[in-house]
């Protein structure tokens, strides 16, 4: 692979990382502000189940954040990182999302 395509590669996961990193921000700001004007963003302890095996995630509510189902993802047993797991709300694939470390 030539030096242009490699710098290309390059910009292109920079610019991935910063639409996540926005993306993720704006999330949280939407909820916290849906939090202060008293709509309730939380929902039962098990709202999530993780099929590890078949890379699933079956959630009840997509009231959650990004950050927060990755992390029950791992708490629950989710342990492929790097991989594609489908989330799944009443029978649909709602998204895909890379199992990733919460830092």
């Amino acid at each position: 692979m030539n030096d242009h395509y490699k710098t290309l590669l390059n910009r292109l996961s920079r610019f991935e990382q910063n639409v996540t990193t926005r993306l993720t921000r704006t999330e949280s700001k939407l909820v916290r502000g849906f939090e202060e004007l008293g709509i309730a963003t939380d929902t039962n302890n098990d709202w999530l189940t993780v099929d590890n095996d078949a890379r699933i995630v079956y959630v009840d509510t997509i009231g959650r954040s990004l950050m927060v189902l990755l992390a029950e993802m791992v708490r629950l047993g989710a342990t492929h990182f790097g991989d594609n797991y489908e989330v799944v709300h009443k029978g649909e694939t709602i998204a895909i999302v890379e199992l990733r470390k919460i830092i």
